[in-house]
């Protein structure tokens, strides 16, 4: 059976690996455009995901592209909020093969569970940025890319 399982690196939350991505687990991946991707969240990694959920919408982050293409970002993270950063590093699961690790930013985030509790989902929504093997660290991507807005 082929490990589904995706790792997303966070500024201040070290990395989470999310057993049992569903769904559409294996997006279509385009710099400059934004991907859904579904955890299964009862197996772990669903409180850091959770500060996610909480505290990422469109009042605290802004993505888009310039003219020539490029891809920026802008956040303004709740001084609250579990997490330094909405920009992380998604990997693919290892099981694939092949697949490069990218930059991108959480711009939404929501929790869907069950009647009894059980179940829960949580599915982010993430503007792809860059190719790690390109921008290999996270300081690089946000001179690169972060706009001060």
């Amino acid at each position: 059976m082929t490990d589904i399982s995706w790792t997303i690196h966070t500024a201040s939350n070290g990395s989470v690996t999310v057993s049992g991505a569903i769904g559409d687990s294996l997006p279509t991946i385009t710099v400059g455009r934004s991907v859904s991707i579904q955890f299964l969240v009862d197996t772990g990694g669903g409180g850091v995901l959770q500060e996610y959920v909480r505290y990422t919408n469109d009042s605290t982050t802004n993505t888009g592209t310039d003219i020539r293409g490029k891809p920026w970002f802008h956040q303004s993270v709740h001084p609250h909020a579990g997490f330094a950063s909405a920009l992380v590093q998604l990997e693919p699961p290892a099981g694939l093969g092949g697949l490069n690790d990218w930059w991108a930013v959480v711009t939404d985030a929501s929790l869907t569970t069950t009647p009894v509790g059980t179940g829960r989902r949580v599915t982010l929504e993430c503007f792809i940025i860059a190719d790690v093997t390109e921008y290999p660290t996270r300081e690089y991507v946000r001179d690169e890319f972060e706009a001060e807005l």
